[in-house]
């Protein structure tokens, strides 16, 4: 007797939803992709500035450290079975050659709409079912399907009577991050009606809005800097890179990292501050930068304060620390006190940038929190509520830095479930 083929429904065809449904199919199973937009991709064709850093090859210091969530070590066990390099060769295999950037991986095309269409290409090619413009309204378990069927999901369509089977459900929704393409959190609804804990969700990999009228002086600067983020007094976490100062606070690559921490501290009614040292590549105590600037003004005793800071600080940023510091741009170098050698060696050294919010779910590139890693299996990504359910990317409480490293948890999340999902018949 004919063995009935697994039917392997996946929700979201996004990068983790695409990944998952290719080796669903890879496996012999039945699959069903359902997206709410009227195309595949619509986030994954914006990534790297539309050039797609899918992968990273340095995997150091993951747990804590690339990787974030309450059991970060959940990521570090699931990029095992499928890490960069299984990643990159994959990726060939369906047409896209690499192109090294240090240890970042990027299409050769540098577009991200070529990895956009070699896995909406290869689902087609395996006789992966498609259905776009199909809003999910429910998601719950078939009662009908037996003691035999442990298994069996029912998913309501909106502004429709159809109602979809699934032996096997794959949720790949995505997050609340970046809503105009399509993740707005529905994912998180159905798998909390179903028995899951949610951990909480905030903006990550966003910029961060600060308290004082400053910042409209220093808009547009670009400085390598290092940062703290204080919760009161103590320091959560630390980075260093290109700071970008907008009109309304701090942004660029280091704040994007260390923002979950901020998000989560105000969510939590901390006082949040990001401490700044301007001169990272000098020295991170005051006392150096005290010595520095004693010397400093010593040679360009002839000068006023205006331009004190030529040729070491961006002007704006040192007519900030001046203005900062109560010290007029008309006062003789020569004339620099104690007291305001010292302000401005602690203003450049730990600035103290006052946290009032981070930017959006509208403006971040993804969300922390999600779905409780302690309730998923990281070897096949299956629910350990309920039988047959399984997860795959950003829906879960797994967020990653900049750099490819949250695509990257997409491939191995999706990679797993959809072959656990398929072959678990």
């Amino acid at each position: 007797m004919r063995k009935e083929k697994n039917k392997v429904v996946v929700v979201g065809a996004g990068a983790a939803g695409m990944m998952a449904a290719i080796e669903a199919a890879r496996t012999g199973a039945e699959v069903l992709l359902i997206e709410r937009n009227s195309q595949p991709g619509k986030k994954l064709a914006t990534t790297g500035n539309g050039r797609c850093n899918f992968t990273n090859l340095d995997m150091e210091d993951l747990a804590g450290g690339k990787y974030r969530g309450q059991e970060p070590k959940f990521a570090e066990i699931a990029l095992k079975s499928f890490g960069p390099e299984k990643v990159v060769d994959w990726f060939r295999s369906v047409g896209i050659e690499p192109k090294y950037r240090g240890t970042y991986v990027y299409p050769y095309s540098d577009q991200a709409v070529s990895v956009v269409s070699a896995l909406w290409d290869e689902a087609e090619h395996l006789g992966v079912e498609l259905l776009f413009n199909t809003l999910i309204r429910k998601v719950r378990k078939d009662e009908t399907a037996g003691a035999d069927n442990a298994g069996g999901f029912l998913l309501w369509v909106e502004g429709s009577e159809a109602v979809i089977k699934a032996d096997k459900l794959i949720l790949a929704t995505g997050s609340k991050a970046a809503p105009k393409t399509g993740s707005t959190g529905d994912g998180y609804v159905w798998a909390k009606a179903l028995g899951h804990t949610l951990v909480p969700q905030v903006p990550a990999l966003t910029a961060i809005k600060c308290k004082g009228n400053q910042y409209r002086d220093m808009a547009g600067v670009r400085t390598d800097a290092g940062l703290s983020v204080k919760a009161g007094n103590e320091i959560i976490a630390t980075e260093e890179g290109e700071l970008q100062l907008t009109d309304y606070g701090i942004s660029g690559i280091p704040v994007f990292q260390i923002s979950r921490y901020v998000a989560y501290g105000l969510r939590e009614g901390k006082d949040m501050s990001v401490y700044i040292n301007f001169l990272p590549h000098i020295s991170d105590k005051k006392e150096d930068i005290y010595e520095l600037y004693k010397k400093r003004a010593e040679r360009l005793s002839y000068k006023d304060m205006g331009s004190f800071f030529t040729g070491l600080l961006n002007q704006k940023l040192g007519n900030v620390i001046l203005q900062l510091a109560h010290i007029d741009r008309k006062q003789p170098v020569g004339k620099l006190s104690k007291k305001q050698l010292e302000a401005i060696s602690s203003l450049t050294v730990s600035y103290k940038a006052e946290c009032v919010e981070v930017n959006p779910f509208a403006n971040a590139q993804c969300a922390a929190g999600g779905i409780s890693t302690t309730e998923v299996s990281p070897h096949t990504m299956e629910s350990r509520i309920v039988k047959c359910l399984y997860f795959a990317g950003e829906i879960l409480d797994i967020d990653g830095i900049c750099g490819g490293y949250n695509l990257q948890w997409a491939w191995s999340s999706g990679y797993l479930a959809g072959r656990s999902a398929g072959n678990n018949a």
